[in-house]
C-alpha cells in the first residue's frame, strides 16, 4: 500500500519538474529583446488600429470551458469502467450519479451561454 503511495508521489514530482525545468531552462537561455512596437503592432490594412490587440470578443471560449471538464467525466469514467471489469466490480450509483451530474452541468452551462449570446 505504501508503495502505491510512493508511487503515486514520485510520478506527480516528475510531472511537475519536467515541464517546470523545461520553462526556466527557456527562460535562462532566450534572448531578451523588448521588441519594436512598429513590428509587434496589429496589422489593420494599414489605418490605424483602434484599441488594444487584446480585445477580441472570444466566442467560443465559454464552449470549450463546458466541454472540457465533461470530457475529463467521460475520460474518467471509462478508466474506471476499464478497471473495474478487469477486478469484477459492478457500476456503482456514484459513477452513474457522476455521469448524470455532468452532463445536467453541461446543459445547464450551455442554457447560460446560449441566453448570454442573445
Amino acid at each position: 500500500m505504501f508503495y502505491n503511495y510512493l508511487a503515486l508521489a514520485f510520478f506527480i514530482i516528475i510531472g511537475l519538474l519536467i515541464p517546470t525545468s523545461i520553462i526556466l531552462t527557456s527562460k535562462m537561455l532566450g534572448r531578451r529583446v523588448p521588441g519594436n512596437r512598429v513590428k509587434n503592432a496589429p496589422y489593420e490594412s494599414g489605418e490605424a488600429t483602434i484599441g488594444g490587440s487584446r480585445d477580441v470578443d472570444n466566442e467560443y471560449l465559454p464552449y470549450f470551458m463546458l466541454f472540457l471538464p465533461f470530457e475529463i467525466v467521460i475520460a474518467v469514467i471509462i478508466l474506471w469502467s476499464t478497471v473495474a471489469r478487469g477486478i469484477g466490480y459492478n457500476t456503482s450509483i456514484e459513477i452513474i450519479g457522476l455521469a448524470i451530474l455532468s452532463m445536467a452541468m453541461a446543459l445547464v452551462g450551455y442554457k447560460f451561454v446560449r441566453g448570454r449570446d442573445g
